[in-house]
Order: C-alpha cells, then structure tokens, then sequence
C-alpha cells in the first residue's frame, strides 16, 4: 500500500526528468560556468591561468562607463521595442479580428512573414534596402514629400531609433499571432453590448477588449521583451554597435569583452549580470500576472 502511494507522488517526475536533464545541461551547467569565470580573470587564449578575483570585476563594471552606456542603450532598446510590439500588434490584431475583414488566412501569413526571418537576414536587408542614405526606401520615401533623410545608421541620433525599428518589425509577428488568439476567444456577444451602449471602435477597444486581454499581454511582452534585451545578431550586422557606441548593447559589449580585448572574465560577467536583470524582471512579471489571474477569476 505505502509502495502504490509512493508511486502515485512520483510517477509524475519520471516524464519530467528528460526535461529537468536538459535544462540542467543546456541552461543551469552553461550558467554556473559564466558564474565561476565572471569571479576570475580569464583570458580567451589562456584559459589554463586563471586567477581568482571575486566580485572584483562586477565592481569595475559598475564603475566602467561603457558598461553604464550599455545598460542604458539596452533600457531604451528593449522598453522601445516592447512598447511598439504591443502597441502596433494589438491594433494590428484587433483589425485582423473584425468581421467583415476577408482574407484573414492570407493576412496573418503575410504578416508572420518577419518572424520567420533570422535577425541576420533582417539586419543586413534592413541596412542595404531599407536604412541606406542614398538609395534605400525611406529616404526615397521622404525625399517624395520634400524631406531630406539622415544618414540613419552612421549617425549617433538616429541609429538606436533605426536598429529598434528594425527588431520591432521582427517581433511585432509574434505580438499579433498571440493577441489574435486572445481575441478570438471573447464572444460576439460582448462586442455587440459595446455597439448598443454606443461605444467606438477605440472605445471598445480600450474599455472592452484591453481589460479581458490582459494575461495574454502580460505573457507577449515578456517574450518581447527577453529577446529584446539579449538581441545580438541584428544589431551587430547593422551598426556594430555605433556609431560613437550609440546602439552598444550589453550583448555587444560582452562580444567585444570576451572576443576583440580576450577579458573572459569580464565579458561572463557581462552576461551573468544580464541573467539577473531578466531575472528579476521575469519574477515581477510573474507577480504580476498571478495578481492580474486572481483577480480576474
């Protein structure tokens, strides 16, 4: 009887173990390595002299420019392309959403289109065809109306708001396939007490729509967000991080830590340091959302 009820409490973690194995290797083991080398100096092709440190190198990020630079740059990356993915996803998804829109298949095909896109592929076609001063499509665009275009990615005013642009384009898909889905679930009926009470499109929208949405917002835009704030690929292949460090990102950084100056040390602690800033953000989100559930139940 005790060996029936014992295996009624743990047969469960005989089809969860595959999975807590791979965690372990892929993300806990990496992530204890970058914490042993972010307490030691370590250099790239000289792993065989370490030198232990402690929380030396975390002091001197806190106290290194560039690294203030890169948090900050980081920041504006990630809050930018959150706040766009969702603004322009949601609209985007709740036009998708209306009746008499045909075609719908067709549509949401068409705008998965980025998504499916690597970030590399997305950089440089943004770059050479979209963001080139002379014969890229915006600047054509805004020579049209008269407006002359900057050199969007050569100079330091505009090349942030360019590469967040870019990177919002590539997520915005995935805001508009899941908030879709949300809309997809609230009744007609309800959509239909909104029209009677004499309330707009916006109105509904905002009043109706939003409030019954809000788990599957908060769930999209901490997607978004995480891969916003570790986005290397897309950046790197535009600007490098510049001009003048202006689109530096902290996975930048690290690169440049690890690889052009060989400092492993640093460039881990780099890393571990953008763990827990996601971590922390994630645990609130987390918070946040079990507060919102509760309440909505």
């Amino acid at each position: 009887m005790q060996n029936s009820s014992l295996n009624r409490y743990t047969r469960g973690w005989y089809f969860v173990l595959p999975g807590l194995i791979a965690m372990l290797l892929i993300v806990a083991f990496p992530l204890a390595i970058a914490f042993r080398f972010s307490l030691h100096d370590v250099f790239l092709y000289d792993f065989g002299n370490q030198w232990f440190v402690g929380l030396e190198n975390y002091l001197y990020a806190i106290n290194d420019p560039l690294f203030i630079n890169s948090v900050r740059v980081t920041a504006i990356f990630t809050v930018a392309n959150t706040l766009g993915c969702l603004v322009v996803g949601l609209l985007v998804a709740f036009l998708l959403s209306g009746k008499k829109i045909r075609f719908k298949a067709g549509w949401m095909a068409l705008f998965l289109m980025p998504f499916v896109m690597t970030p590399v592929i997305v950089g440089i076609t943004w770059r050479l065809f979209m963001w080139e001063p002379d014969f890229g499509v915006i600047n054509q665009v805004l020579g049209f109306f008269g407006v002359s275009g900057p050199y969007w990615l050569t100079d330091r005013s505009t090349a942030l708001f360019a590469t967040a642009l870019t990177n919002a384009w590539h997520l915005t898909p995935m805001a508009i396939l899941v908030l879709y889905a949300a809309l997809t679930t609230i009744p007609d009926e309800t959509y239909e007490a909104a029209r009677v009470d004499g309330a707009g499109p916006f109105q509904t929208l905002w009043y109706v729509v939003l409030p019954m949405i809000r788990a599957h917002i908060l769930f999209v835009s901490i997607i978004i967000m995480t891969s916003a704030f570790r986005e290397f690929d897309m950046v790197f292949t535009m600007t490098g991080g510049g001009p003048g460090r202006s689109t530096t990102v902290m996975s930048i950084l690290a690169y440049n830590r690890g690889i052009a100056n060989q400092d492993m040390g640093m460039a881990n602690t780099i890393a571990f340091t953008m763990f827990m800033i996601m971590a922390v953000v994630a645990w609130l989100y987390i918070k946040v959302y079990k507060v919102n559930k509760e309440a909505s139940s």
